[in-house]
């Protein structure tokens, strides 16, 4: 009887082990799943790409990579060449900042204030 229960023992040992190796095989092997993504077209993707490719192209074409008069009207399109004047209003400028107060003020109110704690 003792026997027969090692045996069983061995076999449902050898048995786990065979089915924990092909889980770890098959889940090392399978690539990721991708459930619930919505599916993706590979010709969306290339066309900002492309655009990209033209502008850097013609930017080192001889006629337009050393002429100054070029960049300088490219460079006064807007906040950067990339960006033009997009966000424009939502950036901080000294124009739009007046209410903020400066960095070397901030300082001198904590240091004021930290004297003040002290002395008292």
């Amino acid at each position: 009887m003792s026997r027969q229960l090692t045996s069983i023992s061995r076999f449902c040992q050898r048995l786990l082990i065979a089915c924990l190796w092909a889980t770890t095989l098959f889940f090392y092997a399978s690539p990721a799943l991708a459930i619930g993504s919505t599916p993706s077209r590979a010709d969306e993707g290339t066309a900002p790409l492309n655009n990209i490719y033209r502008e850097a192209e013609k930017a080192v074409q001889p006629e337009n990579a050393l002429d100054g008069d070029n960049m300088i009207k490219r460079a006064n399109q807007g906040l950067n060449e990339v960006q033009k004047d997009a966000d424009v209003n939502q950036m901080n400028r000294p124009d739009n900042s007046g209410q903020a107060t400066s960095i070397i003020d901030q300082i001198q109110d904590t240091l004021s204030q930290v004297a003040q704690d002290l002395t008292k």
